[in-house]
């Protein structure tokens, strides 16, 4: 019990850094139709971005400066290169954002190397929480809790404000939000921004838990993809069920069968996409552009 105990925490953990990958995957997909497999580059950015400054100042500025850094550099993306792309072909979308990942990826190996780094030893990351048998790392906790309220800062942030009516409306009709005087444009860079910034603050949080390397933003990048999958695309709360699931089922096959655990989550997304080819919480519906 102890054992899955803590397998089902690792999950947790593990499956909200899906949740937040993937909400920003599928926010930049339903508001601007975009495909985008540089997102993983994000989070790799964000995560040695975040290395760097805990290194000279601690954890916490480096938990200001890597949204910031990121959000900055995916603002510049947007409007220098991916932006014709918007209303390309989705074949197009993959090829120029999996090269832009792959850029981004050679870089970092170029100039940190491709040895695999730790953040240094913190006190944060020192502690640990007791109950009864169970002994669990005290930051992972707060890890878990950080994410879940940067997730409710997000979804506020759709629901209550005017970038994010507009967000949620052009999901549904792109052409009629801009008859109607709605600046998609901006709005979509805001959102753009948004989904790399939220990236870059979940790789340099997670990054004291698992260790960073070039390929690090692709290792994240592939199930988050699969969490949208199963989630539904263009879903919020798909993307936050899609995750948490796919991270305990990660989580638990480990425990029991380790060499299965890299296979379970594609059986997952097959038998959801046979059941219900829209995801858990997708619409069915055509959206339209």
């Amino acid at each position: 019990m102890v054992a899955l105990t803590q397998a089902l925490l690792n999950g947790l953990v593990l499956g909200l850094i899906y949740v937040a990958i993937a909400v920003g995957l599928t926010i930049v997909f339903g508001t601007l139709r975009l495909v985008n497999f540089a997102h993983g580059a994000f989070y790799a950015i964000g995560a040695y971005i975040g290395l760097i400054v805990a290194q000279q100042w601690g954890l916490g500025p480096a938990l200001v400066a890597a949204p910031i850094a990121v959000a900055l550099f995916a603002v510049v993306l947007d409007r220098v290169l991916l932006r014709p792309f918007y209303n390309k072909d989705a074949t197009s979308q993959i090829l120029v954002t999996f090269g832009i990942a792959l850029i981004v990826e050679e870089t970092l190996r170029l100039i940190f190397g491709s040895t695999t780094l730790q953040y240094p030893p913190l006190p944060a990351l020192a502690t640990s929480f007791t109950m009864g048998p169970i002994v669990y790392p005290a930051y992972r906790l707060l890890f878990a809790l950080g994410v879940i309220v940067m997730l409710v800062l997000v979804w506020l942030f759709m629901q209550k404000t005017d970038y994010g009516l507009i967000v949620r409306a052009g999901v549904r009709d792109r052409t009629m939000v801009q008859l109607l005087g709605g600046n998609i444009k901006a709005a979509s860079t805001i959102v753009f921004a948004l989904g790399a910034a939220i990236a870059g603050l979940v790789g340099a949080a997670a990054s004291p838990i698992y260790s960073i390397a070039p390929g690090t933003g692709f290792a994240f990048l592939v199930p988050s993809f699969v969490v949208v999958v199963v989630g539904g695309l263009g879903s919020f709360w798909g993307a936050v069920l899609g995750g948490l699931l796919i991270g305990e089922l990660q989580s638990v096959t480990t425990l029991a069968f380790p060499s299965a655990a890299n296979v379970v989550i594609y059986v997952c997304m097959a038998v959801v996409l046979l059941l219900r080819p829209q995801g858990l919480l997708g619409e069915s519906e055509v959206i339209r552009q």
